[in-house]
């Protein structure tokens, strides 16, 4: 009998029987039966199903056996990295986890947000305050209190940046950002409005450069009186720094004496500090020599006295005590004022000095050659305020210099009282010689001063301190004898005072025109003490003797 064959099947004639051969075969023979079933026909022995699997597994057409876990270590290693990315992406611009603001969790909040929050509770936040019966209530901002909102929030930003990578996205690891709200310089004036407490503001002493342009000199602050705002102030900064989560407490408003915010001490203190800089002669310097100057103006513009001594600075700002520098003004003071002037070619300065050697009149400033280097200057201000915050005038930069000479002039002045005569000296020579007539005390030939000293022009060595193209000059001098002597002598000419007493070399007080020679055919003295010369000397003798020439008085 033949059975029906195709894929797996067999044929049998007889009892030649086909067993499948392996387990897929098995599975078609056992089909095909179904289809054709042969009841007379004996089945050919069924090969247990164990041995099917282990032919499939050790037979020549045996597959390979795939490991999973590989696979998914990688899917996770993925999903880690791309949540750790998207972690450091987020945080990037945001505070880090455990960063807290004056106590309060401000992580994962941007800079805005943060600087909105605050901006908010200092423009927002109403203190009530009381005073005898009235009532009102003021914010931080109207007390005059400035918050630097967007600074603040710029440091809870950027806070734990700098800690390593674990530390700094761990929301455990703690970080506090705790910047001082500085309401020292709140003011009054609107507990003033609501309270009627009619307040009188402290005035801050200060510091200014003095008449003659190369010291510094203070002025006094006055105390006030009225409201103080300090408890008002404390207590808004308290519930601002609290983000909103404390509530204001009514505040009742005391009178006192307010003290200025910078005391009358506090400007000495800086002035003692800004004195020993200027004593370091402050300027910018090659190697040792230094080719330009910072002024008192200049140093005094770019300072700020800071009582509290150690509260946080901007960027560019230094302190020594509590005198603070600022980098951006003297970065100006120098691109301004002091580098135009900077000339690659010298030019030597001409002055004028007096028997003492102390400078009296510049004819020419003059200054020296100089050649920077490119960019060795960009930074000045910088450079300026932490050598000026160690006490250290020298700003270094680089380049060449060709110092300039010095050219001086030595003008001195002899009153001389037995010769009569006022010289004029340039370096020793005489430049021109005056007949003159002193005061009626000196013994016309010795040129003594009589005992009892009424009237004498004094011996000595003077300065030229005070002039005066015209002046009015009246008084009255009582003698030894007890007689008074009185004058009374309107525009007297071409006045220079030499003595603190009052004696001048001034035009000859007369009504009408007295020359030179004819002062010298006087044969007398006439004055009070002055030194009278002639009409035709005194215009040009003015111009000469400047500010500052010294006048040597002898018989």
């Amino acid at each position: 009998m033949t059975f029906p064959s195709g894929n797996g099947g067999f044929s049998s004639n007889g009892a030649n029987n086909q067993v499948p051969s392996d387990a897929s075969d098995m599975r078609d023979f056992e089909s095909t039966q179904v289809f054709t079933p042969m009841q007379d026909v004996p089945l050919p022995p069924q090969p247990p199903q164990q041995h099917a699997s282990k032919a499939g597994m050790n037979g020549p057409a045996a597959g390979k056996r795939h490991h999973v876990w590989p696979w998914i270590v990688v899917a996770l290693v993925v999903v880690l990295a791309g949540a750790c990315a998207g972690l450091v992406a987020f945080f990037n611009i945001r505070a880090l986890p455990g960063t807290t603001l004056w106590g309060v969790d401000v992580s994962g909040k941007t800079q805005q947000q943060i600087a909105q929050t605050i901006s908010n509770e200092v423009d927002g936040t109403k203190i009530p305050v009381s005073y005898e019966g009235k009532t009102g209530s003021v914010t931080l901002s109207d007390l005059g209190v400035k918050v630097d909102a967007q600074q603040i929030a710029q440091e809870a930003v950027d806070a734990k940046r700098h800690e390593n990578v674990f530390a700094r996205y761990a929301p455990w690891a703690k970080h506090d950002v705790n910047p001082a709200i500085d309401a020292k310089d709140a003011n009054p004036e609107v507990l003033d409005e609501q309270l009627g407490t009619n307040s009188i503001k402290p005035v801050d002493a200060k510091l200014q450069v003095g008449d003659d342009g190369s010291t510094i000199t203070v002025i006094e602050g006055t105390e006030g009186h009225g409201a103080d705002p300090t408890e008002t102030a404390n207590e808004a900064v308290r519930v601002v720094q609290s983000l909103g989560a404390q509530e204001p407490k009514t505040v009742e408003v005391q009178l006192k004496t307010i003290s200025p915010a910078i005391t009358t001490d506090e400007a000495n203190k800086a002035k003692s500090t800004l004195d020993k800089l200027m004593a370091q002669k402050p300027g910018v310097y090659i190697g040792k020599e230094r080719f330009a100057a910072f002024t008192p103006s200049m140093i005094l513009a770019a300072t700020t006295i800071d009582p509290n001594g150690n509260g946080t600075l901007p960027q560019g700002q230094i302190r020594n005590g509590n005198v603070v520098y600022d980098a951006t003004v003297l970065q100006k003071a120098y691109d301004e004022q002091i580098k135009p002037n900077i000339k690659s070619t010298k030019e030597d300065r001409e002055v004028i000095v007096n028997n003492n050697g102390t400078e009296i009149e510049v004819i020419k400033e003059g200054h020296d050659g100089v050649t920077l280097d490119d960019g060795t200057d960009a930074n000045i201000g910088t450079k300026a305020i932490d050598a000026f915050g160690k006490g250290n005038g020298t700003v270094s930069v680089s380049g060449k210099l060709d110092p300039m000479k010095v050219k001086e002039t030595k003008r001195h002045v002899v009153v001389d009282l037995s010769d009569h005569t006022v010289t004029a000296l340039e370096n020793g020579n005489a430049v021109k010689t005056m007949h003159m007539s002193a005061g009626q005390g000196n013994d016309y030939a010795t040129g003594k001063c009589q005992a009892s000293g009424d009237m004498c022009t004094p011996e000595g060595d003077f300065e030229i301190w005070l002039k005066y193209p015209s002046q009015n000059m009246s008084g009255t001098l009582t003698l030894s004898d007890g007689k008074r002597e009185t004058w009374d002598v309107k525009n007297v000419g071409f006045v220079n005072y030499f003595s603190k007493s009052g004696c001048a070399i001034h035009r000859i007080a007369t009504q009408t025109p007295y020359t030179d020679a004819q002062i010298q055919a006087l044969g007398e003295n006439t004055s009070h003490g002055c030194v009278g010369i002639g009409w035709d000397m005194a215009e040009w003798f003015y111009n000469w003797c400047v500010d500052g020439t010294s006048v040597h008085v002898q018989q």
